[in-house]
């Protein structure tokens, strides 16, 4: 058999084939099902080839502690058999092990063509409503409806990929305002090259013939390859590199389409595997767990399962840096003064840093300082413009580049309206505070992040409770997480975009890092309703579309992540140490100045890290760490941030130096 023939070709002699053992075999799936303990649901009634009434059942595996008011993630499973044949059984062990991480996991039954005599494109419409159904049922299935995963193999891995990448072809009649795409794929062997490809055919010549017979319609319509554009939810391929049903190079062409347009795309390749070289029961199941597991970690990263804690994680190691005072150089202090909530800006130089204040928890004017020596000593209160005085709120510096090469420096002060400051000689002069627009928030901008979209663009993000977004704000339960962008160069910014809102969660004071491969963003998030641990989101396509938050080890939970890569890779980031109420017993460093010690990988994988260190011994409640962190050229990271450093004395600001080597000598 040729090497360039998919899974097309034993699927395209059209015969008629009778609906013997029709009913057995589904009543043995559903048996089996059951005494795996799967929930048997009927997600669509429907009809065969001749008009005969068909109901379609998903078989549903629910964790074990489960309840029907949690927002789980979910998984869809779609069988292969060339749209022929099959059963809903081929991914039984698959929802096993999902279900017992967490996942509500189901897998699907749909119309094929030897039980109900229908064509390819009938496959697809029940796979759309599969997906479409499951979003409709989340609140009774305890699942989020934006976090639901389609996957399938071989024929079912086309059906899976068709509902991810492909307008259109939902079964008349149901409600299409509630979107049949699903957040992520998860692709075995799939057929996904239907039509030509540079003139480079999926099939011989002669195999054509009637395969648009097969498909009930134009193939390159059902051809996902031809379909991607920069919708595409994240996706994973599994395929082996000797299949002769479906040639490797069709996934390899899938996986470059996906990245062209910007998706988020990952294929594993195994050597010297054919078809169907994946599934549970083949040979000594050694595919199947390699798989699986590298199935288990592309959720984990993109939020769809919470990290697997084992006894063999590495011990995080914690250092007390607190009584380090040789470590210390203070930055400004007051006698009777509060002085708060610090950031820095390090310009290119790597000695001259920019630091920004109020005078006040927050709210209040705003002090600037400038250090010429990479923060060993630091100038006067220099001189800034009137209506800094009128300061609502946290100040935030961000280097900015525009368009033209242009270089500013921007200063942000929320709450409403949002203000903005800007420096074109490097700090030495200032505007006043202008607003941006007709809305405002908490703690604008906790970060602004430079996009890979062109030059001048940049992405930021804030939080509000309804206050200060609009001028009659008023406090609400719900926090709101938004977006904003800006493609001139950091000097206007587009209305902002909710990211996330929840009542339950309470998500704000946001912190990017970028991965190390600069392709993905993630942005860690304060829980402020201190029921849960702090969260992180990634996105794949540069701030467009963000991953459903997820949960950080507690070793990051806490306040207002400011993180910088060090020479060597690793990540340092500093923050406040605050726990849920529920685990601040356990926690050493409560209400402290801290920082963490880690990897991007950690980070994704949701692993505690190496270090976790005091950084300053604060004396009062949690009333510290709105934290500046600057790397310097000899790798010294420079942080800075305020809080109680003397017990009933008014809070300051300090800077703490160190480099990761001298953690690594402790």
């Amino acid at each position: 058999m040729s090497h360039r023939v998919p899974v097309l070709l034993v699927l395209i002699a059209l015969m008629a084939i009778p609906n013997v053992g029709v009913h057995a075999q589904d009543q043995e799936t559903e048996t089996k099902m059951r005494a795996a303990g799967a929930a048997v649901e009927v997600y669509k009634t429907t009809e065969d080839a001749e008009g005969a009434p068909v109901s379609l059942k998903l078989y549903v595996f629910y964790p074990d502690d489960h309840k029907p008011t949690d927002r789980r993630s979910a998984i869809v499973f779609f069988f292969g058999g060339g749209w022929k044949n099959g059963t809903p059984n081929q991914f039984l062990e698959h929802c096993k092990y999902l279900a017992s991480r967490g996942m509500v996991a189901m897998t699907a039954d749909y119309r094929v063509l030897n039980r109900q005599g229908t064509k390819a494109l009938k496959c697809v419409a029940d796979g759309k409503s599969a997906v479409r159904w499951i979003r409709e049922q989340a609140d009774r299935l305890g699942v989020d409806p934006d976090r639901i995963v389609a996957g399938g193999g071989s024929a079912g891995g086309h059906v899976a990929a068709c509902t991810g990448v492909i307008e259109g072809l939902d079964e008349s009649g149901e409600n299409t305002s509630v979107s049949s795409r699903p957040n992520a794929m998860a692709l075995f062997n799939p057929a996904v090259v239907l039509a030509k490809i540079n003139d480079r055919p999926p099939l011989d010549p002669e195999k054509l013939k009637g395969l648009a017979e097969r498909m009930g319609t134009d193939p390159r319509a059902l051809s996902p390859v031809h379909h991607v554009d920069s919708n595409a939810p994240p996706t994973i391929l599994f395929h082996g590199k000797a299949d002769e049903t479906v040639p490797y190079w069709t996934a390899e062409a899938f996986c470059q389409a996906m990245k062209k347009a910007g998706n988020a795309c990952e294929l594993i390749g195994f050597e010297g595997q054919g078809h169907g070289f994946f599934n549970h029961g083949r040979g000594d199941n050694s595919n199947y767990q390699s798989t699986i597991r590298e199935l288990d970690q592309f959720l984990v990263s993109h939020g769809f399962l919470e990290p697997q804690r084992t006894s063999k994680s590495p011990q995080l190691t914690t250092i007390d840096l607190g009584d380090d005072t040789d470590r210390q150089v203070i930055v400004d202090r007051e006698p009777g003064q509060y002085l708060g909530h610090p950031t820095t800006c390090l310009l290119e130089d790597g000695k001259t840093m920019l630091c920004v204040y109020p005078k006040g928890h927050g709210r209040g004017g705003i002090v600037y300082k400038r250090s010429d020596d990479g923060g060993l000593t630091w100038s006067d209160r220099l001189p800034t413009p009137e209506n800094w005085s009128t300061s609502k709120e946290v100040p935030t510096l961000h280097r900015v580049i525009g368009p033209d090469g242009t270089k500013r420096i921007i200063m942000w002060s929320g709450l409403y309206p949002a203000r903005l400051a800007v420096s074109e000689n490097d700090g030495l002069d200032w505007s006043p505070l202008k607003p941006v627009g007709d809305w405002g928030g908490i703690v604008v901008m906790g970060f602004v992040e430079p996009l890979k979209t062109g030059p001048g663009h940049y992405l930021a993000m804030f939080h509000d409770d309804g206050r200060f977004f609009t001028a009659d704000g008023k406090r609400s339960k719900t926090f709101t997480l938004y977006k904003s962008f800006s493609t001139d160069g950091g000097l206007t910014w587009s209305a902002p975009e909710s990211v996330y809102q929840s009542s339950d969660v309470h998500l704000c004071e946001p912190g990017c890092i970028r991965s190390p491969d600069g392709k993905r963003l993630a942005v860690l998030l304060r829980e402020n309703a201190r029921r849960k641990n702090s969260h992180i989101i990634f996105s794949d396509d540069e701030g467009k579309t963000w991953s459903s938050p997820r949960e950080l080890p507690l070793a990051l939970t806490g306040d207002r992540h400011t993180g910088k890569y060090t020479a060597d890779g690793r990540l340092f980031i500093s923050y406040r140490c605050q726990s849920p109420v529920q685990s601040r017993k356990d926690r050493p460093f409560e209400g402290d100045w801290v920082g963490w010690v880690g990897t991007w990988d950690d980070l994704v994988n949701g692993r505690d890290g190496q270090y976790f260190v005091r950084l300053g011994d604060n004396t009062k409640g949690a009333d510290t760490a709105y934290p500046g962190v600057e790397v310097l050229p000899d790798d010294t990271i420079v942080t800075t941030t305020y809080g109680h450093w003397i017990k009933g004395e008014q809070p300051y600001i300090m800077s703490v130096r160190l480099k990761l080597s001298e953690l690594d000598q402790k």
